[in-house]
């Protein structure tokens, strides 16, 4: 129940009760979660954008934008921003090399 006394289970699709604010508090969250995640993205894994920019169609706009991310790219590995990213990669490429005893090298 609300400080109001009334129940907000016939006004949302939540089993319990929510404190005032309802629906709209938890898309506030959300927002701020996904936001949160987003610039965390952007600055850990610039190697991915400067990937999707070069695979586009080449065009005026495009060359600006890999430039651009290019640009991020270099200055996130100055920062150390791109340390985690890269201990990762190379964390998963030595075990996707890995064999077991006798087994012949992977062909590329």
């Amino acid at each position: 129940m609300t400080d109001t006394g009334r129940s907000t289970r016939g006004e949302t699709p939540s089993p319990v009760d929510l404190p005032g604010g309802g629906a709209r508090a938890g898309l506030g969250w959300a927002a701020g979660s996904i936001l949160i995640a987003s610039l965390f993205l952007l600055l850990t894994n610039a190697q991915a954008l400067d990937g999707w920019a070069a695979e586009q169609e080449p065009s005026e706009t495009m060359i600006r934008v890999s430039d651009a991310t290019a640009g991020w790219l270099d200055a996130t590995e100055r920062m150390g921003a791109a340390g985690p990213r890269a201990w990762m990669h190379g964390v998963w490429k030595r075990m996707q090399a890995a064999r077991f005893a006798g087994q012949a090298a992977a062909g590329e």
